[in-house]
């Protein structure tokens, strides 16, 4: 292997794509000398992604000044359905702020190109190695392309390198508050039929129907495609063992919203994601930060992860902008405060006992009540908590819904749990 030889930078972040070009666009935009490497080449998928955008991450995007760039190859998608067993909710966003779900060949391209525009230097096909130290403070890292060795020297090293972050492992960030995932889940993309649209069952719609302990999902994706899949219990996993496409089929060809979209043969294999761990990691120490599912792995059930990427990376480049350890330690913190009733309401989402007689009845009420429809928008725009959401259950209990008060008392316990939490956060990050 050749000899080692020596580059700097200001930045250097290891991962380039939902988190990490992001953030390499915004801190070049400002000056910084910023490189980027990745082990894939682009474009590439990332397959253990489902891809939807909440419109709070588009907007984030229109920020930055590529969001139609986005809605070229992936056109917003103008609600969601959302429901247990046989009650739906057709929810609405509000007129020019729909989501988005473009595939992650096209995204990740997109923010690469965007990231290297700007004026970041861009290393794909490498792979991070270690990280320099000296004393207890990271000042770089050792990477690894075509055979070659090199040292980069750097005042910041970040981990953008996903859920099972080589960083992290090697700066030692700590793990708190994780958890085994209780679902596993599979996919794949069909064509989209030319009716989804206008057909008042779908309406354009991304969807996620709760059926037993499954739930189904639906994301329009780019290019015409459709997303389609299944999540259920861990303990199901040996059932698709060797059969996960004869199990997918199966299963969307006996519901009455997947099989009318599912009857013509997949676009592609089937993609899963198996035996997951959510979590949150430290963000930030002596010369290193961690950032999107590097720092923060959520259930993927409400579909939140790509919009935290976005808004973590916009925080952490303010941060690094800043200058100093107090800084990364703030992004930290307030990353925390920011995430931990979304993390919990993701945690909630994604249990196979969600399919519960209170959920039930939310679900009837939500979907006869516009102001319910909009208060579900402003939870998942980050403008009110999931707890301020569930706040009027109370009064269904005592107009006679009895069959409520045991998963309604469970889930006040959680809240509790949650709201304690949340404040331990505060106090950290108010301690700074």
């Amino acid at each position: 292997m050749e000899q080692k030889r020596e580059r700097t930078a200001d930045v250097l972040i290891v991962g380039a794509r939902c988190a990490g070009s992001p953030l390499a666009m915004l801190l070049a935009r400002q000056g910084k000398r910023v490189v980027v490497v990745d082990r894939a080449d682009m474009p590439s998928d990332q397959p253990m992604s489902t891809h939807f955008i909440q419109p709070f991450g588009m907007a984030i995007l229109d920020e930055i000044g590529i969001g139609d760039k986005v809605r070229e190859f992936a056109p917003a998608i103008p609600g969601f359905m959302n429901g247990v067993e046989g009650t739906v909710a057709h929810i609405r966003f509000p007129a020019g702020r729909g989501g988005s779900c473009p595939r992650r060949t096209d995204l990740d391209s997109l923010l690469v190109d965007e990231a290297r525009a700007a004026g970041a230097n861009i290393w794909l096909k490498t792979n991070f190695i270690d990280v320099l130290r000296e004393r207890d403070r990271v000042v770089g890292a050792v990477v690894e392309h075509d055979g070659k060795r090199t040292e980069i020297r750097a005042e910041i090293v970040v981990g953008a390198d996903g859920r099972n972050s080589t960083v992290a492992e090697e700066v030692g960030a700590k793990e708190y508050l994780s958890y085994a995932a209780p679902r596993a889940a599979y996919w794949a993309y069909w064509p989209r039929p030319d009716w989804y649209t206008q057909d008042p069952r779908y309406q354009g719609a991304a969807a996620i129907i709760h059926d037993g302990d499954r739930y189904r999902f639906i994301f329009p994706a780019n290019r015409d495609q459709l997303l389609v899949g299944v999540a259920f219990p861990v303990e199901e996993l040996d059932q698709w063992k060797h059969r996960h496409r004869e199990k997918l089929l199966e299963l969307v060809h006996c519901h009455p919203l997947t099989a009318p979209i599912t009857d013509s043969e997949p676009l592609s294999k089937v993609l899963g994601i198996i035996n997951a761990r959510f979590f949150f990691r430290q963000a930030a120490g002596p010369g290193w930060a961690l950032v999107g599912d590097a720092g923060l792995f959520k259930d993927p059930a409400p579909g939140l992860g790509i919009c935290d990427a976005f808004r973590d990376a916009r925080a952490l480049a303010d941060a690094i902008m800043e200058g100093s350890d107090l800084a990364l330690e703030r992004y930290w913190r307030k990353r925390d405060v920011e995430s931990i009733e979304l993390f919990y309401f993701a945690r909630d989402q994604g249990s196979p006992s969600f399919n519960n007689p209170l959920n039930r009845l939310v679900f009837s009420k939500i979907a006869r009540d516009k102001a319910l429809q909009d208060r579900i928008i402003s939870v998942v725009n980050r403008e009110i908590s999931p707890a301020q959401m569930f706040g009027w259950l109370l009064g269904a209990m005592l107009k006679g819904q009895f069959g409520v008060v045991k998963p309604f008392l469970t889930a006040g316990k959680f809240i509790g749990f949650v709201q304690k939490e949340l404040t331990y956060r505060r106090k950290l990050a108010e301690s700074i």
